[in-house]
């Protein structure tokens, strides 16, 4: 692997981390997502910092070079993140559809309750 790919490595993987520090001490970001990108950071680092360990197993898996194995490796994760995101969006839109019903339900059940009790001024005519 190259020095600029892992000088790019590193110095990519360190920006992401303290971007997600911050994130998360600002409370704009939940510590379980910032828990993936730490991690994926943290990946980063170590394939900067230790090379042999990644053209080794580069060597052993049968990927032409280092540099491949690592854009396989970020493909990879990132995949795992978006189906990891898309469950969460699938509950979310089901807990709005869920929402949204029930407030439907209750607004018509209120103005049912209303149509049926006579008004104060009804009775008094009577």
């Amino acid at each position: 692997m190259s020095t600029t790919m892992r000088i790019l490595l590193i110095a990519g993987s360190l920006l992401t981390a303290f971007y997600v520090l911050r994130r998360v001490r600002k409370s704009r970001m939940r510590t379980e997502d910032s828990v993936f990108w730490l991690v994926f950071s943290l990946v980063l680092v170590l394939m900067g910092v230790l090379p042999d360990l990644v053209t080794g197993l580069a060597s052993r898996i049968g990927v032409m070079s280092a540099a491949n194995l690592v854009f396989l490796i970020v493909i990879f994760l990132l995949i795992i993140k978006l189906f990891l995101m898309d469950q969460r969006i699938s509950a979310l839109q089901r807990q709005t559809v869920e929402t949204a019903q029930s407030v439907a339900i209750q607004k018509t059940q209120e103005a049912a309750e209303q149509d049926s009790v006579p008004d104060a001024g009804s009775r008094q005519k009577m």
